[in-house]
């Protein structure tokens, strides 16, 4: 008589402990991009400023060059039209410009930043028409906008030409309130660009 065997199959369950280390690994990637999301952010945004503004970039073996500033640029352009300034009417705008300002010009130079997520550290400030001075100007009142805050920053350094520093990584609006000597007040403005940025200076922090 032959014997019956019956096989007895180990019902093992689902094999957690292979499966363990993946999560473990898995778990560690998702909490290092979350506690760093906010520095990443800002690693590319500065990186996406510097080539919309034609700035170099180099990350490892790959390599972008910057827009070069030629010594030989050709500056030839027929694309206009030459026309009269009838009666002197554009002559005479030029000319009220300088009288309502005093001679007090809104300028800015920009220098290449060294601070996380900025792209050119900026210097705002004031100088006088050639057959001007400031002697006549008070103070000035800088304002930015909403990534500064909506604050007014008022520089009252004659000697520095009212000068103001800042940092950005994008071109902004500067509106400038000239507060002169005997109360009155004219308001200028200075779009900051960045056009020159290629050949700007390193800040010099010393």
């Amino acid at each position: 008589m032959k014997k019956e065997t019956t096989e007895v199959i180990k019902n093992t369950g689902f094999p957690w402990e292979n499966l363990f280390p993946d999560i473990l690994w898995i778990s560690f990637w998702l909490f290092l991009l979350f506690i760093t999301k906010e520095f990443i952010k800002k690693i590319i945004t500065a990186l996406l400023n510097r080539v919309k503004h034609g700035a170099g970039m180099k990350i490892g073996s790959f390599e972008l060059d910057g827009l070069k500033v030629s010594g030989n640029n050709n500056l030839s352009n027929n694309h206009f039209e030459i026309s009269e300034d009838q009666n002197n009417m554009r002559g005479k705008d030029r000319a009220n410009v300088y009288k309502l300002h005093r001679g007090a010009m809104l300028t800015h130079k920009i220098f290449k930043s060294k601070k996380d997520g900025q792209l050119y550290d900026i210097l705002i400030y004031v100088i006088p028409n050639k057959s001007s001075n400031l002697i006549q100007v008070k103070s000035v009142e800088y304002y930015f906008g909403k990534f500064w805050g909506h604050k007014i920053f008022t520089s009252n350094d004659r000697s520095n030409g009212f000068a103001i520093a800042t940092s950005a990584y994008g071109p902004f609006l500067c509106t400038a309130k000239i507060n002169f000597n005997d109360g009155k007040s004219e308001l200028v403005y200075r779009y900051i660009d960045f056009e020159m940025g290629n050949v700007a200076e390193i800040t010099n922090d010393e």
